[in-house]
């Protein structure tokens, strides 16, 4: 992978890929959400300068600007959990063995996230749960 020296032009950079898999640079581009992002980049093109600008001129600012956002994502995911996990836990707790499936499933989550997909599969469990066909009663019907 060659680096682009600072006196290059912009124009000799790669093509974005157009397929589901790293380009040139080794990163992985869905072509859809690309192609929603060039039209919002034409549609705005303040929006675009800015970040270039923020980028060639404040290298450090805008890794922070980006940062920023992926913070305060994390911090309203980590809100939502605070607030659901109480009431998660205790219907976990009314179910034997339940937590334990939950962990195998999850056990492999990045760390951060796994909060949420405890939360995220304990709700999967509940409507498997409250959903599932009523079992058969035998002799319980009324006959004429």
């Amino acid at each position: 992978m060659a680096l682009k020296e600072k006196n290059q032009p912009a124009a000799n950079m790669p093509a974005t890929s157009t397929s589901m898999g790293p380009n040139a640079r080794g990163f992985v581009v869905n072509p859809e959400i690309d192609a929603r992002l060039d039209k919002f980049m034409a549609d705005n093109p303040q929006i675009t300068e800015h970040y270039t600008k923020l980028v060639k001129e404040h290298p450090e600012r805008a890794i922070r600007a980006f940062a920023l956002r992926s913070m305060f994502k994390h911090e309203e995911i980590a809100h939502k959990n605070a607030l659901q996990l109480p009431q998660v836990k205790q219907w976990v707790d009314q179910h034997p063995g339940l937590e334990q499936q939950i962990a195998s499933k999850i056990k492999t989550t990045n760390p951060i996230m796994r909060v949420a997909a405890f939360i995220r599969e304990a709700v999967r469990a509940k409507g498997n749960i409250e959903f599932s066909p009523p079992a058969p009663r035998v002799g319980t019907g009324i006959s004429v």
